[in-house]
């Protein structure tokens, strides 16, 4: 059994912890559980553990079948020496939602989570799926040269070639690890200083190496085509974070169509987190988005 750390009197959810194999029987995968119902699986983003989701568990297990996977390499799960690739993510997603038989299968993704989403809808279309809920993340993260101020902030692409080398170059290196000014920067003032080291120390689970592997291949993709290309219910939250510019989740919204729009910011100011800073708030807007029937 898995203790929550959002536990409230007023919940009484049993959260499980189990495993699952893929990748022909050579990697096990951890994941949190809870609730029954409707699938949500949930995706964290590059670096994060299913931990950070514990409140959305809780709260959205009351009324639907919640799944948080750590993906290979992240948080409990098992770290092979290969397989550090958005794709090959996707793959393990579909070998789970295939082995759970789950269908009608909300898929919610933070940050990398989304480019997990966008990997699986290019390899195995929306099988299995019934909606999409997009958590702070751009289309494009590496700014093409040739591209203008205007497309680049469009899509949110915030990180040129030399910064993406320097900040993967530092995380193979011995000195001090570049994520945990990362994630000072993209939390907002108001976080609370114990909830900070709790994710400092989430992320760090994460093998330096194979997490410089994964960002440069996830800051590769543009994503741009298979994003317009989506027809299924979706619901953008956006954090309004300084990596991920608010006007990104705009062009999301403008080219998925029929697709929802929110913005939850963190406690002061924006924050790339708005699941674990505004818990109480991110978990209304998507419980409302779950709420309506499959397939609306």
């Amino acid at each position: 059994m898995f203790a929550s750390r959002y536990t409230s009197g007023m919940l009484m959810m049993i959260i499980e912890r189990g495993e699952i194999v893929v990748d022909r029987g050579t990697i096990t995968l951890c994941y949190l559980e809870s609730g029954q119902g409707r699938p949500v699986v949930m995706l964290p983003g590059w670096s994060q553990s299913a931990d950070l989701f514990g409140a959305q568990v809780e709260v959205l297990g009351a009324s639907h079948h919640v799944l948080v996977l750590d993906h290979r390499g992240h948080g409990r799960s098992d770290s092979p020496a290969v397989g550090y690739h958005v794709h090959r993510l996707a793959a393990d997603l579909h070998e789970v939602l295939v082995a759970w038989d789950l269908r009608a299968v909300t898929l919610l993704g933070h940050s990398m989570g989304c480019a997990v989403i966008w990997a699986y809808l290019e390899l195995f279309g929306a099988e299995r799926l019934d909606s999409l809920v997009f958590v702070d993340q751009m289309a494009s993260v590496l700014r093409n040269p040739s591209w203008s101020d205007e497309q680049a902030e469009a899509v949110g692409a915030t990180l040129d070639v030399a910064s993406l080398f320097e900040f993967t170059n530092s995380l193979r290196g011995e000195g001090e690890d570049p994520r945990v000014a990362f994630l000072r920067e993209v939390t907002s003032d108001g976080i609370n200083p114990e909830t900070m080291a709790w994710l400092i120390e989430q992320n760090l689970l994460f093998d330096r190496n194979h997490a410089a592997e994964l960002l440069f291949d996830t800051a590769s993709f543009d994503w741009r085509e298979q994003i317009a290309r989506i027809d299924l219910p979706t619901l953008i939250v956006a954090g309004d974070s300084v990596n991920v510019p608010i006007r990104s989740q705009r062009w999301l919204h403008d080219h998925i169509a029929g697709s929802r729009f929110a913005r939850v910011a963190g406690v002061s100011g924006g924050t790339h987190f708005p699941f674990l800073e505004r818990s109480d708030e991110f978990d209304e807007i998507v419980a409302a988005f779950l709420a309506e029937p499959a397939g609306r």
